[in-house]
């Protein structure tokens, strides 16, 4: 439970902060990510650290009740498999895939989504309830 409160803490700040982010300079992001598509040394760079990192949460924090725990271990888990799907789709399934996503309503959707959740998981944390 101690490191479920810490990556609460962690991932909540870094949800909070990436969620205004979105959310206020989504044309930047747009444009940030529409690069990231056609940079295959960076989404290398990318999908390297980020499977990384999943897998130190996958192997670290498997609990999945109470809620906090769960969200921390799926975003273990997602953080593996994008990190993982980075290194072995091809260059024109992410084209696809970023040509989906990379919109101003994913961007408003996307960012109040991981204020809420990030909001959440800073109350669990701090123990703010």
């Amino acid at each position: 439970m101690a490191l479920t409160l810490i990556l609460a803490k962690v991932i909540g700040v870094y949800l909070v902060v990436i969620g205004v982010a979105l959310w206020a300079r989504r044309k930047y992001f747009s444009s940030v990510f529409a690069g990231f598509v056609d940079n295959r040394l960076l989404r290398m760079v990318v999908a390297i650290v980020e499977l990384i990192a999943g897998l130190f949460l996958v192997v670290t924090h498997q609990d999945w009740t109470p809620l906090a725990a769960g969200i921390i271990t799926f975003f273990g888990w997602a953080m593996t498999l994008e990190g993982a799907a980075y290194l072995f789709l091809p260059d024109r399934a992410i084209a696809r895939l970023f040509r989906v996503f990379n919109t101003r309503a994913w961007y408003v959707i996307g960012g109040i989504l991981a204020i809420v959740v990030g909001l959440y998981l800073i109350s669990v944390g701090w123990d703010l309830n």
